[in-house]
């Protein structure tokens, strides 16, 4: 577990004073469980126990060790310094106080505490009480108060380190996020002027008349190799760009336009490869906010794929209508299919099947995750429907823009 935020820690902060303030005793402290070892996060009241315990690293298995020994108040425990067993010697805080003569007298070597499990549990921190201010060991009804006031910082404590472990988890994938889109953008530019010098060598070598066959083919094969790389560093581009959040989504897009203009684009491959492509859409405009490049991306990766995976004569047909406060985009085939074990995997970046019918088409596996990561962005959502004998439908929904 990562240590709390300053913000956190501000709030367990909070929640120890308030422990202090109505419980009537002079000092709480709140740690938390990090592999192994508790760590003070937070001690309100005495300013000496505020001093010596904020380096102080205790094991919890230490503390589970002492409180074997301990009286059951519920959430807390208490373990009077009769029963001390000393497993807490060196990673203890002992108060300098006076003990009087009653049978029932609070010890400087009194332990109080109670211990923070979450919803699974998993023991997340320590809530430790110490310094009654009427120099008393807590009598039931006190005990009783006590508990009340334990349960709630218990909640309160678990709510705090959640958040922040949510919000650093969240600020670490954004970082990675975008660390993995600046290297995918540098890795393609790097990449993009040697491939095209041997692009371009290739096709001006090919010009030549005085190869024979065998030299031919070698060339061909680097134009194809090459040009299977280019493709790849196009899709690493996109991606790049698609995952990358501080990107405005600031124009009105008509999606039935839109759509045409890919489908125009497709056309030549499709006609190439003996597929029909069918268009059914509303007469209307279908508006939504967003990017144009990303969803021309959604558009054309999802009909490119539809065509790839389609045996000649077949047929694929894309439908965009409005449906409520959504526009859904539907494009099916009747193609090679996907099988029930690659569906939960096919928005996976660089995933392909290992049905060799998918294999012997190419492809850089990246097609669908930049469909899925551009449509995530927009606040939609995609989804895929298939099985190797009857083809593949996906339904992309996305908000409708009225003006």
């Amino acid at each position: 577990m990562e240590p709390p935020t300053e913000r956190d820690q501000s709030a367990l902060q909070f929640i120890a004073e308030g422990v202090v303030e109505l419980a009537g005793f002079d000092v709480a402290a709140i740690s938390v469980v990090r592999d192994g070892i508790l760590h003070y996060a937070a001690v309100a009241g005495d300013d000496r126990a505020r001093r010596e315990l904020a380096d102080l690293k205790t094991p919890v298995e230490a503390v589970l060790a002492e409180l074997e020994n301990a009286e059951d108040w519920g959430l807390l425990k208490f373990v009077p310094y009769e029963r001390e067993a000393g497993h807490l010697d060196d990673y203890s805080w002992i108060p300098d106080i006076d003990v009087s003569d009653e049978p029932d007298a609070w010890h400087p070597h009194d332990l109080l505490c109670a211990l923070l499990h979450d919803d699974s549990g998993t023991l997340r921190g320590l809530l430790s009480i110490d310094l009654p201010r009427n120099g008393r060991r807590p009598g039931p009804e006190q005990q009783r108060i006590l508990q009340l006031y334990a349960r709630q910082a218990a909640r309160a404590v678990i709510t705090a380190l959640e958040r922040g472990e949510y919000a650093e988890g969240l600020a670490r994938e954004q970082a990675v996020a975008e660390y993995r889109a600046q290297l995918m953008d540098v890795l393609s530019h790097e990449v993009q002027n040697p491939l095209t010098a041997i692009l371009q060598n290739a096709e001006l070598l090919l010009t030549e008349d005085h190869h024979d066959a065998l030299t031919v083919r070698g060339l061909e094969n680097v134009q194809r190799g090459a040009r299977r790389i280019e493709a790849m560093c196009h899709d690493l581009l996109v991606l790049a760009r698609v995952g990358r959040p501080d990107r405005p989504l600031d124009h009105v897009v008509d999606l039935v336009a839109q759509t045409r203009g890919v489908l125009d684009l497709l056309a030549g491959e499709a006609d190439a490869r003996d597929i029909a492509i069918e268009l059914d859409a509303e007469p209307a405009e279908l508006l939504v906010v967003g990017d144009v490049q990303d969803l021309d991306a959604v558009v054309s990766n999802l009909v490119a794929n539809a065509v790839k995976y389609s045996e000649p004569g077949g047929r694929v047909a894309v439908s965009l209508h409005r449906v409520d406060q959504r526009v859904r985009i539907e494009v099916v085939d009747r193609g090679v299919g996907i099988g029930e074990e690659d569906r939960a995997r096919v928005f996976e970046e660089f995933f392909r099947s290992t049905d060799p019918r998918v294999r012997q088409r190419p492809g850089t596996g990246l097609g669908l995750a930049i469909a899925e990561r551009a449509v995530s962005r927009h606040g939609g959502t995609i989804s895929v429907q298939s099985s190797p004998e009857d083809g593949t439908r996906f339904v992309v929904e996305l908000p409708v823009w009225d003006g």
